[in-house]
């Protein structure tokens, strides 16, 4: 199953209180099964914070629904020319 989360530049993860994070718990990370839903609420980040540069990254769910975070799948999302950007 894929599920959206929203990571910066610097691989930081938004939390589910709605705060950048550089710690990859699985379980305090902001997701969602829905692309839109990801995609709006990086929209609405950068509008409170203009300076934002952030993306939704598409990446896969592990058996409870958590996203599954590797460095190597960090790496490759961000770096992909064919998935677009809200920011």
């Amino acid at each position: 199953m894929k599920i959206f989360i929203l990571q910066t530049q610097d691989q930081r993860t938004l939390n589910k209180e709605l705060e950048w994070s550089s710690e990859a718990d699985c379980n305090s990370v902001f997701h969602t099964p829905h692309r839109d839903i990801a995609i709006n609420q990086l929209i609405e980040l950068n509008a409170k914070d203009i300076s934002l540069r952030a993306s939704v990254v598409e990446c896969e769910a592990d058996s409870a629904g958590r996203p599954v975070l590797t460095i190597g799948q960090q790496a490759s999302n961000t770096n992909d020319p064919n998935q677009s950007n809200a920011a």
